[in-house]
């Protein structure tokens, strides 16, 4: 990964580096040093050529025209006399970071990032906190992985005088070194000055959503889609963290935004038939999976939403088909196992679902799901009635906020004769009914997303 191709910070050459102020020139000097330098920033070679030269013929070591005229040559893809000029420059004024930058571009472009780095540490021990030598060794540094030198350095910058560009890299470094906090910390700077930078607000929605703040995350995106309501990709994301939140219907007004932009967009399809199928419009869901599926047709999720599909519409036979396409795609697709057991639970075919439940239990062992189907398909026989006494807590243990599950372990313990566990789990079944419900009418509702205030530094 490249922090300077993630920032963009600088590129070789130079506006950002070539004008400066010639403090130690004549009137006259800096006079031809500044218009040398505007017609370097008009990309007017051949005239800034003949200025620099002309110069140069009367003072050879004047650094400011010496580093104009390297960039004149690196823009001239004459890079051998550019690196001399660089290094000219720096020799004659050694304070001069501009030159010492420049060289260690050439360096680093030449693929030597090892004497960009030493060329850029030569520099700072004339101009020890000069921003951009600060910035651009902490970008080599991060790029090698030594991300505490590489905060070092641009720690270096006081913080006020830090621009937005610096605060970004310092959060990405912080990002990579897994330090959420600072990461935050750093980025929310960069919004004090430029409150609209799109790539900042998402970057701080993926921290939200890391450490589990899908309130925040849900902010920060809403922010960037009004920036840009009419980026299908910034859609896309906000309506991921809409589901996350729970709130598939806010997720599904969303994607249909963006599914006007990109109607075909695979991915764009997948999420809005996720969405639909947590709302009361799931039957919609159908016709995403299949465009997905037609897209995409080795994709065994996609064989096993469409599985899942018809399996809502109780049409088992293409859920089964579908299923079996996607274990096909992939023998280990946990869910698809889950659910051809599942079928046939439903059509009492008792061995075949034994078997496929249990096999999803060892491929998927946290996932209540395929326990919640096990105890119910034990509660089938007074044999099994221990056993399914077993999976069912072990379900609800796993889940509690499922009211099926309540369910069947109280009718398990009812038929053991726990009369007092029983009612217990009954009371957990109306109480876990009761938060569904509520859950589901809040799936429906605009998000929260938007109060007053959103996310400020």
């Amino acid at each position: 990964m490249s922090f300077r191709k993630i920032l963009g910070l600088y590129v070789v050459a130079v506006p950002l580096f070539a004008v400066t102020v010639f403090a130690q020139a004549s009137a006259s000097v800096a006079s031809q040093l500044d218009r040398a330098a505007r017609l370097v920033e008009k990309q007017d070679w051949p005239q800034a050529e003949q200025i620099l030269l002309s110069l140069l013929q009367h003072q050879p070591k004047q650094a400011d025209a010496l580093n104009l005229m390297g960039i004149v040559r690196s823009r001239q893809s004459r890079v051998e006399e550019a690196k001399r000029y660089f290094h000219s420059a720096a020799q004659a004024n050694p304070a001069l970071a501009t030159a010492w930058l420049n060289l260690a571009k050439i360096y680093e472009g030449q693929g030597d990032s090892a004497l960009a780095l030493a060329t850029l540490q030569d520099g700072a021990k004339f101009s020890p906190r000069d921003p951009h030598l600060c910035a651009e060794s902490a970008v080599l540094l991060a790029d090698k992985g030594d991300f505490t030198a590489a905060v070092g350095q641009l720690e270096k910058i006081p913080a006020q005088v830090r621009d937005a560009d610096q605060w970004e890299l310092l959060g990405r470094i912080y990002l990579s070194a897994g330090n959420l906090p600072k990461a935050e910390e750093s980025l929310r700077q960069v919004l004090r000055t430029k409150p609209e930078w799109i790539p900042v607000l998402r970057q701080l929605a993926g921290i939200a959503l890391k450490e589990g703040d899908n309130q925040k995350a849900g902010a920060y995106m809403l922010r960037a889609v009004r920036l840009a309501p009419s980026s299908p990709d910034l859609l896309y994301e906000y309506a991921q963290v809409c589901l996350q939140s729970g709130f598939s219907g806010e997720a599904v007004r969303t994607m249909r935004n963006a599914l006007r932009l990109e109607p075909d967009r695979p991915e764009f399809l997948y999420l809005m038939g996720e969405a639909l199928t947590e709302t009361p419009d799931y039957h919609e869901a159908l016709a995403y999976f299949k465009h997905y599926q037609e897209l995409r047709p080795q994709d065994a999720n996609g064989e096993t939403s469409l599985g899942w599909s018809f399996y809502l519409e109780q049409n088992y036979d293409e859920s089964r088909r579908h299923f079996e396409g996607a274990l096909q795609l992939n023998p280990n697709q946990a869910d698809a196992v889950y659910h051809l057991g599942m079928i046939a639970f439903e059509l009492n075919d008792q061995p075949k679902a034994l078997e496929l439940l249990k096999r999803s239990i060892e491929l998927m062992p946290n996932d209540a799901r395929p326990r919640l189907g096990l105890g119910m398909l034990y509660l089938r026989s007074e044999d099994t009635y221990g056993l399914a006494r077993k999976e069912l807590e072990n379900s609800v243990s796993l889940d509690p906020t499922e009211p099926k599950a309540h369910y069947q372990l109280s009718q398990a313990y009812t038929r053991l004769g726990e009369t007092a566990l029983a009612k217990k789990e009954l009371d957990a079944f109306k109480a876990a009914s009761k938060k569904s419900e509520e859950k589901v009418d809040r799936s429906l509702q605009t998000p929260p997303f938007a109060a007053p205030g959103d996310p400020k530094p």
